[in-house]
C-alpha cells in the first residue's frame, strides 16, 4: 500500500489524475494505465519511487530523520514536496510500464518469428513501434546515461540533480 511521505510522494488518486490531465484519452499508455489493477499501479509507482530515492541530489533533506529524499531544505516552499517531484514519480512509473510493454512485445515478436508466423520481423517491429509502445520495438537506441527510466521525469527533477 502506498503511504504518502513514507513510501511514496503520491497516492493512486494523484497518479490517476495526473495521467488523466496529461495524456490524451486514447493514448496507449493512458488506456493501459486506466485498466491496470490498483496493486499493479502501486507496483509501478513503488519502482519509480525506488529510482528517485536512488538519485544523488543537491541540498539536504528538510529533516535529518525523514524517510524520503523530499522535502528538501532548498525547496521553494520549505517542508512541502514540490509538484515537480510528485509528477516525476508518476511520469517515471508510466515509463517503467512502457518498458515492460516493450519487453513483452519484443518477446512475442521473437516467438512469432521462431514459429515462422512472421516473415519480416524488422518491418513488423517498425510497424508496431509506430503505435507508440516504446523504442525497443523500433530498434532506436539512446546514448544518455539513465538515472530514471523517464527523460521527462529527469527534467522535472533537474533543480535537484
Amino acid at each position: 500500500m502506498l503511504i504518502v511521505n513514507e513510501n511514496s510522494y503520491v497516492d493512486l488518486e494523484y497518479a490517476d489524475q495526473y495521467v488523466e490531465d496529461n495524456y490524451p484519452q486514447y493514448d496507449d499508455l493512458a488506456v493501459i494505465w486506466g485498466v491496470l489493477a490498483d496493486r499493479d499501479k502501486e507496483a509501478y509507482l513503488r519502482a519509480s519511487m525506488g529510482q528517485i530515492e536512488g538519485l544523488v541530489l543537491e541540498g539536504r533533506p528538510y529533516k535529518c530523520d525523514q524517510e524520503l529524499q523530499f522535502p528538501r531544505r532548498d525547496c521553494y516552499k520549505t517542508g512541502i514536496i514540490p509538484t515537480e517531484v510528485k509528477d516525476a514519480q508518476v511520469e517515471n512509473a508510466i515509463a517503467l510500464l512502457n518498458k515492460d510493454i516493450s519487453a513483452r512485445a519484443d518477446e512475442q515478436m521473437k516467438t512469432l518469428g521462431t514459429l515462422g508466423a512472421m516473415k519480416n520481423i524488422k518491418y513488423n517491429k517498425r510497424e508496431m513501434g509506430e503505435v507508440g509502445l516504446g523504442s525497443s520495438l523500433t530498434g532506436a537506441t539512446s546514448t544518455r546515461v539513465k538515472r530514471l527510466e523517464s527523460e521527462d521525469a529527469e527534467k522535472m527533477l533537474k533543480a535537484w540533480l
